[in-house]
């Protein structure tokens, strides 16, 4: 949690994400409940929830798909079937919740327009998807209630795990980025089918006239065989009308190739610069690189990791590997040394100490609440020590003065452990 700037509410902006994220600060019962609902959480009470949710999901695909079965007994298929309006009625609850907490989930332009907040829910693609989740098996259950009716809608539920991930949202950023290419791709795999057809129409109507007795005939056999699925139910049997076939494979081969090779560089391509805009973000924020330019912060951001913990989590062990260091942008940790244990908040780094000796840590650290971290390789502090010696430099000194007063590091701003 971020800030607080006005109300019950703190603003976290997430340049990784084309979106603001909203994280509730909860004080009182109502913004608790309302806290399960955030689905950017850490805290454990959302994480509990969420995998509810998704037990749920899987609960209520099998139970659809088994209330299918003829062989299903009628003590089991009711049991299914009360399965199915049990998690429709808690779908249902949790839409309505999220309605009803969509001011408070929303920007603070709608703090004082509770109805434009949850209009807004509505159009967002949470709220898209839940409404399309839940609506169609609500609106069909009073009157298709049968085994091939209403609840075969339940398979819309795994939408519902859309709303906790970027995938959707990456896609729909790398197919509007590449439409270009793709609509090229697109219109020769058009050129292709429809010429494959005419050209298989031509050479096996006369032959096998039940087969390829129209264009249309031929355009299932040249769709199945530039996919190269190949059902096998129509073949060419005239020289030509294989060679044409031939063709046609290769032809599928590689425009399935070029397809693939474009969808999977956008998507690293994207996922690379999300990456980099959220480290760039996030080390604006640590005082340590302030000073340290554009051109530095620029490489750290292409070789740090972020990486969010919920409160009391083991970051690193007294006596692991010291194989990587971490910076806090946000939270607490704490690191368990004698005689008295040391607090880190935003700012600080930890762990260096382990990468530049070689040795074993030698503290465990600990969250102390729901914390944000950066985290830098072994392998990329060793090249950056390369690239950039004055920052690494810069944290050698301050891990030497960690180690020489160990007792002052508490009371140092900013103030790493020796972990």
């Amino acid at each position: 949690m971020v800030g607080r700037p006005k109300g019950w509410f703190g603003r976290r902006l997430n340049l990784a994400q084309p979106q603001v994220e909203w994280t509730i600060v909860t004080q009182g019962p109502p913004h608790r409940l309302a806290a399960l609902l955030d689905q950017k959480s850490m805290a454990p009470g959302a994480r509990i929830y969420r995998l509810a949710e998704g037990c749920l999901i899987i609960l209520g695909i099998v139970a659809m798909m088994a209330n299918t079965s003829p062989n299903l007994s009628e003590p089991a298929r009711v049991i299914c079937q009360a399965i199915l309006i049990a998690i429709v009625l808690i779908f249902l609850a949790d839409a309505a919740l999220r309605l009803a907490f969509a001011p408070q989930l929303e920007p603070q332009s709608h703090a004082n327009a509770p109805r434009a907040a949850r209009i807004g829910w509505a159009w967002s693609l949470p709220g898209a998807l839940d409404l399309l989740t839940i609506l169609p098996i609500t609106l069909a259950a009073p009157f298709y209630w049968t085994p091939d009716g209403a609840p075969l809608l339940a398979s819309l539920w795994l939408l519902r795990f859309a709303r906790y991930s970027a995938g959707p949202q990456m896609l729909m950023t790398v197919l509007l980025r590449e439409r270009v290419s793709i609509l090229g791709l697109a219109l020769l795999f058009a050129v292709v089918l429809v010429a494959a057809s005419v050209l298989a129409y031509l050479a096996e109507a006369k032959v096998q006239p039940d087969a390829f007795g129209s264009v249309g005939d031929a355009l299932w056999w040249t769709i199945t065989t530039l996919t190269t699925t190949g059902y096998g139910d129509r073949v060419p049997v005239t020289g030509l009308g294989r060679a044409l076939g031939g063709l046609v494979m290769v032809s599928g081969i590689i425009l399935f190739a070029l397809l693939a090779g474009l969808l999977a560089t956008s998507f690293a391509a994207e996922m690379r610069r999300r990456d980099f805009l959220q480290s760039w973000d996030m080390l604006s924020r640590v005082p340590f690189f302030r000073e340290a330019g554009p051109s530095t912060i620029a490489d750290l951001a292409a070789l740090l990791r972020p990486r969010e913990l919920p409160s009391r989590a083991i970051v690193t062990r007294k006596g692991q590997p010291g194989d990587c260091m971490f910076f806090i942008i946000a939270g607490e940790v704490e690191i368990l040394i004698e005689p008295q244990s040391v607090r880190l908040g935003p700012g600080d780094f930890f762990g260096e100490i382990a990468l530049i000796t070689g040795g074993p840590r030698n503290a465990t650290v600990m969250t102390t609440r729901e914390t944000q971290l950066l985290v830098l390789d072994i392998a990329d502090f060793r090249g950056l020590a390369a690239s950039r010696p004055e920052l690494t430099a810069s944290i050698g000194a301050e891990a030497a003065r960690r180690m020489a007063t160990p007792a002052a590091a508490p009371a140092a701003a900013p103030a790493p452990s020796k972990a």
